[in-house]
């Protein structure tokens, strides 16, 4: 009888014990996310640049003290919103820093395609027409299904066409103006027009 007792008390609280949840770690992300998005939206309303800037170092911050067990999707969101607003911020060192390391850290992210064309732009304004040309047509190799092909197509062309090689521009020009006709891109379908106009295509 003894045992039975004994045996009946394990039960119970093996039962017990599997009936307990543990709690649930809280994201940190959960109280910073706020608080970023009120920020960013009073750098934008106030057009402060240097507020920008320095939120974006304060994502990438949190993205570096964090680790993957604390905050997995926050680390995540953290580096993709510090590479978006450093686009935002036309702060191209940034860009490349923080866009950079995402699509190192997250290539398979849906996200990783619009950091890519980020990148490509912060390249280009950066006068670095070859690091655009290596840049983009990994990209375009990688990436065949992306709906950002059309800007990689644009950006590889520009670069293409600065380095003398005008027939390859042409070509990578015509195929973006084609993807982002597709998107509605019509600004971007502007200059393209204008930039074959002056390479007699």
């Amino acid at each position: 009888m003894k045992r039975l007792a004994i045996l009946g008390v394990l039960i119970a609280f093996a039962f017990a014990s599997c009936g307990k949840k543990k709690e649930a770690k809280k994201d940190p992300w959960d109280d910073y996310a706020p608080k970023v998005q009120e920020m960013f939206d009073k750098a934008i309303a106030n057009n402060d640049t240097a507020a920008l800037k320095a939120l974006t170092d304060s994502l990438y911050a949190f993205y570096k003290t964090h680790s993957d067990s604390v905050s997995k999707q926050g680390r995540k969101r953290a580096l993709y919103f510090a590479c978006n607003w450093s686009f935002a911020a036309f702060d191209w060192d940034r860009v490349l820093k923080y866009c950079g390391e995402f699509v190192t850290r997250y290539p398979g992210s849906a996200k990783a395609e619009e950091a890519y064309r980020f990148i490509g732009f912060a390249l280009l304004q950066q006068k670095r027409w070859d690091d655009v040309i290596k840049v983009m047509s990994a990209f375009i190799k990688d990436y065949p299904e992306s709906s950002n092909l059309g800007y990689a197509y644009k950006y590889l062309g520009l670069a293409l066409s600065h380095k003398g090689k005008y027939s390859e521009a042409k070509k990578s020009l015509k195929k973006a103006k084609t993807m982002l006709e597709v998107l509605g891109a019509y600004d971007e379908i502007q200059d393209i027009d204008e930039m074959l106009k002056k390479l007699g295509g």
